[in-house]
């Protein structure tokens, strides 16, 4: 069985911008350890894919969610059939199946 991993984005920082947060500053040992994240590389944000009952790909979240058939979930190791392969494929994604 196929695994799909949706991509990522990755511009997660873990750190506060500037001194300032919610209109409150940064005490001196907040602002020195803030500073410390700024070396932390970004990590990833998996975005989620779905799968319409049309047979439609898509990134975007339906608001109806009577048409969503399946959801693969950003970050995870999806399982998925030969089937959604080819579709997954199709829609772009072929580099994310393994």
């Amino acid at each position: 069985m196929a695994t799909f991993t949706p991509p990522t984005d990755n511009f997660v920082i873990p750190a506060i911008i500037g001194d300032v947060t919610n209109n409150v500053h940064l005490s001196k040992e907040e602002r020195i350890a803030n500073r410390l994240g700024t070396h932390i590389h970004p990590s990833g944000r998996g975005r989620n894919v779905f799968l319409l009952t049309s047979g439609t790909i898509t990134e975007r979240q339906p608001s109806d969610y009577t048409t969503i058939s399946k959801v693969y979930y950003g970050g995870h190791a999806n399982d998925i059939t030969t089937t959604e392969a080819t579709a997954l494929t199709a829609a772009g994604y072929g580099a994310y199946i393994s």
